[in-house]
């Protein structure tokens, strides 16, 4: 069988069948791999080398021409054969002189006439053989169409498994919404265990570019700017989320400005007042509270980062973290040290290494 079908396809075809099977079978060997998205990106472009090949393939044998039988063959050169002349002298001879018509000449295409058609009219086999190629070439065809939407998804499933995670995320698009959270599980209270404000400044970035917003409190503002950007590219910054300061005078009036702009993702807050925070954050209990009764979510998840050195206490953030699960919001508390029950966490991450 493999002898007949390198027959059939040739180079062109037994190589589409190599990439296909190849990115069908990388699809299945890197599941469980944790580098398996660069595995699927490279099995996605094998898959599509494949499909080109395999469609370049397909034309080659739908030139294919059914060769006559044996015996018609036989017959047909037969009958195209010469009678043999009977006089001494050749046939052209017996025929006399002949004079060229004038201006007549003889054209270029008549001479490479037969050279063109042999060329078009392709390879010949017998019938069976053509059937059966066919009959191959369909089911390559089948396989080289369908093997890149296998990969493509694949992809698209593995980006949007990780996409709610707070680390190993790919690069965040502003696609956060209900949708995605009800498919795919997040963590509502996160203790991210790590020296400075690099590494939460980055996940409150990330969490704008997926469509998220946020509240941090923290000794000094890490973004001098007043704008951040749900799609920031190289040349263009696009879909702006302005950066709000509040402090004492939200605080008295009870944070409702605060709380509303999160909730529905106008705006993002920072507190650098410790007193202010402390303040914000009773209020905010109080306002996840009252969402707690309709059990109202947030459309999209509102991040509380608190980053300053004094703890909070563990009461508050039981049943902060009890509240935030049940509305859609996130508590991530930033600390070197571990608070003195740090199972009140649903995820601890350690970067102080």
């Amino acid at each position: 069988m493999i002898a007949r079908l390198i027959h059939y396809f040739g180079v062109v075809g037994i190589a589409s069948i190599v990439c296909w099977a190849g990115a069908l079978l990388a699809l299945a060997a890197c599941a469980r791999s944790r580098r398996r998205t660069l595995f699927y990106a490279c099995a996605f472009a094998l898959s599509l080398v494949g499909l080109l090949l395999a469609e370049a393939n397909s034309s080659r044998i739908s030139n294919i021409q059914i060769a006559p039988p044996e015996g018609k063959r036989k017959a047909e050169e037969a009958k195209a054969e010469p009678v043999a002349d009977t006089s001494d002298a050749p046939a052209y001879r017996q025929a006399g002189k002949h004079k060229r018509e004038e201006g007549k000449k003889r054209e270029v295409s008549d001479l490479t006439q037969p050279a063109q058609e042999q060329e078009a009219a392709g390879r010949t086999m017998p019938e069976a053989d053509v059937i059966a190629a066919d009959r191959y070439d369909r089911v390559n065809l089948f396989f080289a169409r369908w093997v890149p939407w296998l990969a493509l998804l694949a992809a698209c499933f593995d980006y949007l498994s990780r996409f709610n995670r707070t680390s190993g995320y790919l690069f965040p698009l502003p696609i956060a919404g209900r949708a995605m959270d009800s498919a795919f599980r997040k963590t509502h209270s996160v203790h991210l265990r790590t020296r400075g404000i690099e590494a939460a400044k980055h996940l409150l970035e990330d969490a704008v570019r997926k469509g998220e917003t946020f509240l941090y409190l923290g000794p000094s503002d890490p973004w001098p700017a007043p704008v951040l950007y749900r799609l920031p590219l190289r040349k263009w910054n696009l879909w702006p989320l302005r950066k709000l300061p509040c402090g004492a005078d939200d605080a008295s009036r009870g944070g409702g400005f605060v709380f509303d702009s999160l909730w529905f993702g106008r705006y993002c807050f920072a507190c650098t007042d410790i007193e202010a925070a402390r303040t914000l954050l009773g209020q905010l209990i109080g306002y996840l509270r009252m969402r707690r009764i309709p059990r109202a979510a947030a459309p999209r998840t509102v991040l509380i980062a608190w980053a300053f050195d004094s703890p909070l206490p563990d009461q508050a953030v039981a049943e902060l973290a009890d509240l935030c699960r049940e509305t859609n919001f996130k508590l991530l508390l930033v600390s070197p040290d571990s608070p003195a029950d740090d199972s009140l966490f649903e995820e601890r991450l350690d970067l102080t290494s």
